[in-house]
């Protein structure tokens, strides 16, 4: 499996593929591969100023060179790809500042910081192990020094069948995962940091998941897992309206399970399957200016995409594009 970017999300496992999916972390592959989410899942996805309207083309855009941090995924295990997107890694032997940015996707992640991990503007310690949730804006993490970071990501609907808790409990924020796990939590920590095989702490990890859906006898909201599928088939182009009588529920209720399960409103996440799907396009360089990604996936303008983009990074298109290596993940980003 290739290295790729950062933030604490295997870099879009491309998991958005054509509209390739992947974010504390917002996740981050570069090559499309495609991960199971049941049948559909897996064949959908086994898988950065402000900026004048002037036509600025793909070649334009100077490319960085290579980041000091590297970044590792891998496919998860049959039992748990209903589940799971991807588990990732990330190391650099320095502090530094990484970006998360939406990509539809919570996580899990497990870290060993020289001088300990900080999230967001108030700068939140990081527990050794935490969950991570939806990202709507740009958050940022930082490390204390050189770093190891292990993580997964998890299909978009997953938290609340996993641990139990409304997922919008945690959009934006950070959870320490041993305030829900107690014990066994503990034990999983200890383990982990006995170890730097990369394979071993996945494996561990995974165990650890294989254990809660086994004791919770967990089984899929088949309802909102169809609901989003289709939103991340259609990039976010799908009406809602639509969608929600297609499931045969009414609208009220569908607002609310999606935004327990998923941990955003229906709406909001078709916007961050908009912004994967341009982003991606973007990341390709299949373009000739920025407003052909924005007609491409239904933004009114070039402002408009300018806008949405911002909202999400933090930056620019064209900041992002100069910004972007071939490590980056597709929720973590260098600051």
């Amino acid at each position: 499996m290739a290295n790729h970017k950062i933030i604490c999300y295997p870099a879009q496992h491309e998991l958005w593929g054509s509209f390739s999916f992947s974010t504390c972390t917002g996740v981050f592959l570069q090559n499309p591969e495609t991960f199971s989410y049941g049948t559909i899942v897996a064949q959908l996805l086994h898988s950065k100023m402000n900026v004048s309207s002037q036509n600025l083309s793909a070649e334009n855009l100077m490319k960085p060179t290579k980041s000091p941090v590297s970044f590792h995924t891998a496919a998860p295990p049959p039992h748990l790809q209903q589940y799971v997107q991807a588990f990732w890694s990330a190391s650099g032997p320095a502090a530094h500042t990484l970006g998360a940015i939406a990509d539809g996707c919570p996580g899990l992640v497990f870290h060993q910081t020289e001088k300990g991990l900080l999230w967001g503007d108030d700068t939140k310690q990081l527990s050794s192990l935490f969950l991570y949730g939806q990202t709507t804006k740009l958050g940022r993490l930082q490390t204390g020094g050189a770093f190891r970071m292990c993580g997964v990501m998890f299909y978009p609907h997953v938290m609340k069948l996993l641990f139990g808790f409304n997922a919008s409990e945690i959009t934006d924020d950070c959870i320490d995962l041993l305030l829900l796990s107690g014990p066994e939590g503990k034990q999983l920590v200890a383990q982990l940091e006995e170890t730097f095989d990369l394979q071993e702490q996945y494996n561990l990890i995974g165990a650890h998941l294989s254990n809660i859906i086994y004791k919770k006898k967990v089984s899929q909201d088949t309802v909102i897992q169809n609901a989003v599928i289709q939103l991340m088939q259609s990039n976010g182009d799908l009406p809602l309206k639509q969608l929600q009588k297609s499931m045969y529920i009414t609208e009220r209720t569908f607002e609310r399970r999606f935004e327990q399960y998923v941990g955003i409103s229906a709406k909001m996440f078709s916007r961050v399957c908009r912004f994967q799907a341009a982003l991606q396009q973007l990341k390709s360089g299949h373009f000739t200016k920025l407003s052909d990604i924005a007609f491409t996936h239904g933004y009114s303008d070039q402002s408009h995409f300018i806008r949405s983009f911002k909202q999400f990074t933090g930056i620019s298109p064209v900041e992002f594009y100069r910004k972007e290596t071939p490590e980056n993940v597709s929720l973590l980003t260098m600051m």
